[in-house]
């Protein structure tokens, strides 16, 4: 059961700004600087910035080209990104993962500094703090577990020297979400990039880009600040500008909009291993009955990963494909409540982090046949997401073959995947089906009358 906890539902604290900026420093209005102090960028132009940023469901993939003239006397140049990284019981997470920079296509080293995350509480929206007013009144256990640091580096620009930076890196997105039980809300994720700290060198920037790709999610739902900057182009949005010097007023903000209301239902379970919850959930703008109501059959790999495990409620268990690497190899679901039903989700890999979920192979592509007759086939992306398992943000969504009537049985076979780092074993996770509804339905929770907006 998924009961709220300040630190059960965050891949990142707050919904408001996060902290991935331009490499600079506090000029411009870093809102929580602690104790890092840049030096040099006041007599640096930086000539152009080619900034790209790819949406996927629960990370932002960003990569940054920065042209850096020395205007003055040779100088060494000290500069940063800050990260915000919140303490769980069980880890440290960051909201930038795997960052790397380099100058003229050399690595560069960088070291982390520690800042003050005091100020961070001003990054909360008004959803997330009341959902962290639940379990804690005075809003402190924010602050005691928040951390920031900052990934600083140091490069040698000699007079009138240009120099090329790349940084690349993973940012998580700013989340939160809670409920009672196993009811929720979840928020908007959100991925921020401060422009403004760019001010920090010296002069406007004199030219640049920043596009912005929706690589799995979907781009007509996004909502992009500064807002009027952007022109779409298909799932691209770029933005490009002349001798700015930026400030608070041109950071960048993404909104995912992608924020749900979830209430559980108690059922009888299907198997003594199966989930006994189905779920009414409304998001964007629509509702969906979401359930798991059927028994699965196939073959596996070992009785410790059957069939059975993807129905199951324990969340780190999932089927194991009988051959290596799996393709060809498939599940049976045999519907207990006979229904109409619009998709199939399955979490299509092993593991329930990331650091496990590429040792392994993947699901590249799928069959799906209803009722032994009707069948497409569907690809699926190459990305990690699992924040519980009865999120629909943990699934990969598949459309249903157009069928009459209610579905009895759901086949799911393994036509391509994408090959592991360490071994080629492939999993499904979980599988539940969705309908989609067409009125509000009439339900509320069993534990605080929550009902759906």
């Amino acid at each position: 059961m998924r009961n709220l906890t300040l630190f059960q539902a965050l891949l990142l604290l707050a919904s408001g700004t996060p902290l991935s900026a331009n490499w600079g420093s506090t000029a411009g209005g870093s809102v929580a600087t602690g104790d890092f102090k840049s030096f040099g960028t006041g007599q640096v132009e930086m000539q152009r910035e080619d900034l790209r940023i790819r949406l996927y469901r629960d990370r932002a993939k960003v990569e940054v080209d920065y042209a850096l003239h020395n205007a003055g006397p040779a100088t060494d140049v000290r500069a940063g990104f800050p990260s915000l990284g919140v303490l769980t019981p069980n880890e440290t997470r960051h909201e930038i993962e795997s960052y790397s920079i380099a100058a003229d296509g050399n690595n560069v080293a960088f070291q982390t500094e520690k800042g003050d995350p005091k100020p961070l509480k001003a990054l909360f929206d008004a959803k997330f703090l009341s959902l962290v007013d639940m379990v804690d009144q005075d809003h402190q256990a924010d602050e005691r577990n928040m951390l920031l640091e900052w990934f600083a580096s140091t490069i040698h620009l000699a007079a009138g020297q240009t120099r090329h930076i790349h940084i690349q890196y993973d940012s998580l997105y700013a989340y939160c979400g809670g409920g009672y039980s196993d009811d929720g809300d979840d928020c908007d994720d959100r991925f921020a990039y401060e422009l403004s700290t760019g001010a920090a060198w010296k002069g406007p920037i004199v030219s640049g880009a920043v596009t912005i790709e929706a690589v799995t999610v979907p781009a007509a739902r996004l909502i992009l600040f500064p807002a009027g900057r952007f022109k779409r182009q298909g799932k691209r949005f770029i933005w490009r500008f002349q001798n700015l010097k930026p400030t608070r007023a041109d950071d960048i903000v993404v909104n995912l909009n992608n924020n749900s209301s979830t209430i559980a239902v108690y059922e009888a379970k299907s198997t003594p291993d199966a989930q006994n919850l189905s779920f009414y959930t409304a998001a964007a703008g629509r509702y969906f009955y979401l359930h798991s109501h059927f028994v699965p059959h196939g073959d596996a790999a070992s009785p410790e990963f059957s069939a059975a495990q993807v129905a199951s409620s324990i969340p780190d268990t999932e089927w194991h494909a009988p051959h290596v690497p799996g393709v060809g190899d498939g599940l049976s679901l045999e519907i207990t409540k006979p229904e109409h039903a619009d998709q199939v989700g399955i979490i299509p890999g092993c593991g329930t982090k990331e650091l496990d979920w590429f040792v392994s192979a993947r699901i590249k592509s799928v069959e799906v046949t209803v009722n032994g007759k009707y069948t497409r086939q569907a690809g699926l992306p190459d990305e990690f997401t699992f924040p519980w398992p009865e999120s629909p943000k943990a699934y990969e969504w598949i459309d249903l073959p157009p069928y009459p009537g209610s579905a009895n049985t759901v086949r799911l076979t393994i036509r391509s995947v994408y090959p592991g780092t360490v071994d080629q074993v492939t999993c499904i996770g979980k599988v539940m089906f969705r309908q989609w509804l067409t009125q509000k339905p009439d339900v509320q929770s069993g534990v605080d009358g929550h009902r759906l907006p």
